[in-house]
């Protein structure tokens, strides 16, 4: 299994988020009700979670590929042997599976590990389907 996770310039808005939360309750806490410290605590401790292991954003296996996780709004799940067609433009690799509905990976997710992604797919696809490079001196 192959985790992508997200890039960092999606992650550090959140992060952001985290840290401005954190300082809000810090205030609260100092002026409001001091047991609400717990939560700035918390806070950090995520921001800083987010900032070593952003959020898994597509995963790849000898089954099939998965888009987002959990924490996602939907999660989309495709087979390998259930994928017909594949095209890669810039920055968008599109997936058809034999459902017929497109899933559109979006390459600027995972950063530099783009090229990576697509020759994983790419790899994948081969072995699911029963294709392999031709070798003129094993044939």
């Amino acid at each position: 299994m192959t985790n992508y996770r997200l890039d960092r310039r999606y992650v550090l808005p959140a992060i952001g988020l985290h840290l401005i939360a954190a300082g809000i309750a810090a205030a609260l806490a100092f002026w409001v009700w001091p047991p609400i410290g717990i939560l700035v605590g918390l806070l950090a401790l995520s921001a800083l979670r987010l900032l070593v292991w952003p959020p898994i954003a597509i995963r790849t296996d000898p089954e099939g590929v998965r888009l987002g996780g959990p924490l996602s709004r939907s999660s989309v799940g495709i087979t390998w042997a259930g994928v017909e067609d594949v095209d890669r433009d810039g920055s968008r690799l599109y997936v058809r599976p034999s459902s017929g509905e497109t899933v559109v990976l979006m390459l600027a997710r995972v950063g530099d590990r783009s090229d990576e992604l697509v020759r994983d797919v790419y790899q994948r696809l081969n072995t699911a389907h029963g294709y392999r490079r031709f070798d003129p001196e094993k044939d």
